[in-house]
C-alpha cells in the first residue's frame, strides 16, 4: 500500500482509543517516537485495531461525527480561512500532502452540481467514513450553517446497515463500492462566503504549506496520468485539479512543455497500443482518441513516429 500519513493524524487516532498505550504497543506506533510520516499500511492496521479495542464497529464514523475543526492544524486552517467553499476545497486539493500522500483528489462539475472526490491508499472502512465526516465538519463550521451534500459516495463495500451513515452525512443518497470517496454539493452552495475568511492569514498559511509539502509528481506527470484516463480538454483537466486553465498552462510551461504537447504524446502511446490490436480499424482508433477524423489521426501519428498508422501496424 503506497502513501504516508502525517504524525498528527496518527496521534489523533491513538488519542481517541480507550487504551492508547495498549494500542501503541500493538501497532508499534508510540506517540512519543513517531516519525513525521507513517506508512499508510501501518495506519490501516491502526484503524482496525483501534476499532476492535474500543468495541466500536463504527469507530471511524464516530470520530468523524465528533471531529473538531482545527485539530489537524495547517490543512484545517487553510480550509477555514478561504473566501468560499469552492476556494476552501481548492486549498484542500492543492495542500492535502501536508496531511497524507497517496491516492488523489478530483473535482468535477455537471448540471449545477460539484463533486469533490478523494481516493485513499486504503479501503479501510474506518478511514473512509472518518474522511468524509472530517470534510463535512470543516464545511459546516466554515459556512457557519448546515450544508447537506446531495450525494455521498464511499469506496468501500456496503455494510449490513448504513442508516447511521446517512444520518451522519445528512444525505439519504449514499452509495457504496464507488471508485473514490466523494461529496456532491450544489454549485451555488460552494459560493457562500465563509465566516472565517481571512485572505492575509490564508496567504501566510499557503506559504507555510508550500514549505512542508513532500516532494511529489511533476505537473507533467499528473497531466499525463489524467489524459491517459480521460483525454479531456484543458478546461475539464483544470477543474479536476481545482485550478484555472491558465494556471495549469503556466505550470506546464515552467516544466518545458504544454497541454497540447502532452496530449499528443499520450495519444501517440495509446495509438500504438490500439494498433497492436489488429481488429481495430484506424477510423475507430481515431474516434476513441478524440481526433476530428481519420485523416487528422494519420497526420498526428506521422508527426510523432515518422510513419503512418498502417505502416506501423505492418511493421514497416
Amino acid at each position: 500500500m503506497n502513501g504516508t500519513i502525517a504524525a498528527s493524524a496518527v496521534k489523533y487516532v491513538l488519542g481517541a482509543s480507550e487504551d492508547p498505550e495498549r494500542l501503541a504497543r500493538e501497532t508499534g506506533l508510540s506517540d512519543h517516537e513517531l516519525p513525521s510520516r507513517v506508512p499508510a499500511d501501518a495506519v490501516d492496521e491502526l484503524w482496525t485495531r483501534a476499532a476492535r479495542l474500543n468495541g466500536d464497529p463504527d469507530f471511524g464514523l464516530t470520530l468523524g461525527r465528533a471531529y473538531q475543526p482545527g485539530t489537524f492544524g495547517l490543512l484545517d486552517f487553510l480550509f477555514l480561512s478561504s473566501d468560499t467553499l469552492a476556494g476552501a476545497f481548492g486549498a484542500a486539493v492543492r495542500n492535502v500532502g501536508v496531511l497524507s500522500t497517496g491516492g488523489s483528489y478530483g473535482w468535477s462539475e455537471h448540471d449545477g452540481l460539484v463533486t469533490l472526490s478523494r481516493s485513499l491508499p486504503t479501503q479501510n472502512r474506518h478511514a473512509v467514513t472518518f474522511l468524509l465526516g472530517w470534510q463535512l465538519a470543516l464545511v459546516r463550521v466554515a459556512a457557519g450553517k448546515p450544508i447537506t451534500p446531495v450525494h455521498v459516495g464511499l469506496a468501500m463495500p456496503a455494510p449490513h446497515r448504513h442508516s447511521d451513515l446517512a444520518e451522519a452525512y445528512g444525505s439519504p443518497a449514499v452509495d457504496f463500492g464507488r471508485p473514490a470517496n466523494s461529496l456532491t454539493f450544489r454549485r451555488s452552495e460552494l459560493e457562500i462566503p465563509l465566516v472565517g475568511a481571512d485572505p492575509v492569514t490564508a496567504a501566510m498559511l499557503r506559504r507555510r504549506a508550500a514549505q512542508l509539502l513532500p516532494a511529489e509528481e511533476s505537473w507533467r506527470d499528473r497531466v499525463r496520468a489524467y489524459q491517459a484516463q480521460h483525454l479531456g480538454d484543458l478546461e475539464a483537466a483544470a477543474r479536476h485539479f481545482a485550478i484555472s486553465p491558465r494556471r495549469l498552462q503556466e505550470l506546464l510551461k515552467r516544466e518545458g512543455t504544454s497541454w497540447r504537447r502532452e496530449l499528443e504524446a499520450v495519444r501517440g502511446d495509446l495509438a500504438v497500443e490500439m494498433l497492436g490490436d489488429g481488429s481495430l480499424p484506424t477510423a475507430v482508433i481515431a474516434r476513441r482518441l478524440g481526433y476530428s477524423d481519420e485523416r487528422a489521426f494519420r497526420r498526428a501519428f506521422r508527426r510523432t513516429y515518422g510513419r503512418s498508422p498502417q505502416q506501423h501496424r505492418g511493421g514497416a
